[in-house]
């Protein structure tokens, strides 16, 4: 899991000083060079850790929770199924009832949502799968990608593909390269017209709700903006020089911390942690509970980028790295490169030796699936592993028996034996 939050810094901070972003270019190369040479220090200090972490012996285990393979492939289709409905009625607007749940009921469906994408494509990969049990997956997977975009925010069916990439590669050991253009290729077509499909459809709720019979007027109108954006006369102005890349970079708010922090914007100190532990309360019980995006609305309102009322409309993602510098300075990139470095070290050897389907190897895919989520807050990050977690309980509750290792599902079902052909051919090499 590390080297997939590591590989995440690629695109969010590596790029950007590769292909001159519009914002980037506006700093002086000597701190793109300072920017560039603190992440570089954050990510060698937190692998040194992992490594550390990882150079522990795990203790070995007889027995373990896990799910019966033909029960887990039943229970993850009929998830996806449902995630469909549950997508499609949240597009609609038909969940007024639930609005007092309606955060929890959200978070359980999306940790679900993405166990069943990674754990089917995992068996998928390792040709696990019945042909029938592939081809619905499929089905019910594209059908969740397709019922994901009416919200007009690509990030839902992006991180759903890199799930279902990440499990699928993680079995087979083979990077399914043509599934990759085609869904960039597509990704990158939406996201053309996305700014002209926003201000037709957002708005008021009655306004912004699409029913499932509007969805085909619903994409044929983003294709034509999508079209119009790419070959008209007249560029969107919301999203023109704003690509995929562009969007996803965060080194521009590092290089902004950097220059007016703290002589002009003093740091935060801790500002925006200290309100984490309040997220991880229900808000059946705790009614003035703050937003998950409380840190974010803090940060950028710290640093002037958004007033309190934009900031409730729509916000910028600083990540966790950006958030740790602006609370503590560099002290607080170190002190989140011991902490990530040691997390994630130590819940990749809780995986070891265990199938798959047990609570702990399903509790690692639950982080590896928050792991690339690069624009994440500490209160989001947290507050969603947490509710993603209390769902998994609820299933092993429900669903899981204690097995003897060994028997309750196949060695190549493992999380983290190293034996799937990926790993055996980084060893060769």
């Amino acid at each position: 899991m590390f080297p997939v939050f590591a590989t995440t810094h690629i695109w969010a901070f590596g790029l950007p000083l590769l292909y001159e972003h519009p914002i980037v270019i506006r700093f002086d190369p000597e701190s793109q060079l300072f920017a560039a040479m603190s992440v570089t220090g954050f990510l060698l200090l937190a692998t040194l850790v992992w490594h550390q972490m990882r150079l522990r012996p795990a203790k070995l285990r007889r027995r373990c929770l896990s799910l019966e393979s033909h029960t887990a492939e039943t229970v993850f289709l009929i998830v996806l199924g449902v995630g469909i409905v549950f997508t499609i009625a949240v597009n609609g607007w038909w969940l007024g009832a639930l609005s007092e749940v309606y955060s929890i009921v959200r978070a359980v469906m999306l940790s679900l949502e993405a166990l069943a994408c990674f754990v089917l494509s995992y068996r998928l990969g390792s040709r696990e799968l019945g042909l029938g049990q592939a081809s619905m997956f499929k089905v019910l997977l594209l059908g969740n990608l397709v019922v994901s975009l009416p919200t007009l925010y690509l990030v839902g069916a992006i991180s759903l593909i890199a799930i279902a990439i990440l499990g699928y590669v993680s079995a087979s050991g083979k990077i399914p390269w043509i599934s990759i253009i085609v869904a960039a290729l597509i990704g990158s077509f939406l996201h053309a017209g996305k700014g002209d499909m926003r201000e037709q459809y957002w708005g008021e709720v009655e306004e912004g709700a699409i029913q499932p019979w509007d969805y085909p007027v619903f994409f044929g109108k983003w294709i034509s903006s999508s079209v119009d954006a790419l070959f008209g006369d007249i560029p969107d102005e919301d999203e023109k020089a704003s690509s995929i890349v562009e969007r996803s970079s965060l080194m521009q708010l590092l290089l902004y911390e950097q220059l007016v922090s703290p002589d002009q914007v003093s740091f935060m100190w801790g500002e925006t942690y200290v309100v984490v532990p309040q997220l991880l309360i229900p808000r059946i019980l705790y009614p003035n509970k703050p937003e998950s995006h409380i840190g974010t609305h803090l940060l950028n309102i710290h640093y002037g980028l958004q007033t309190e009322e934009e900031s409730e409309h729509t916000t910028i993602g600083f990540g966790l790295l950006n958030e740790s510098y602006a609370n503590f300075g560099l002290v607080g990139m170190a002190m989140l490169a011991v902490a990530l470095g040691a997390f994630y070290g130590y819940v990749e050897r809780l995986a070891l030796s265990v199938p798959l389907l047990s609570l702990r190897g399903l509790f690692v895919v639950l982080v590896a699936c928050y792991s690339f989520q690069v624009e994440y807050a500490a209160g989001v990050w947290v507050s969603a592993l947490f509710q993603a977690t209390i769902a998994l309980l609820a299933l092993a509750v429900f669903l899981m028996k204690v097995r003897p290792l060994g028997t309750s599902a196949p060695v190549s079902s493992s999380v983290a034996t190293g034996l799937h052909p990926l790993r055996r051919e980084l060893g060769r090499a």
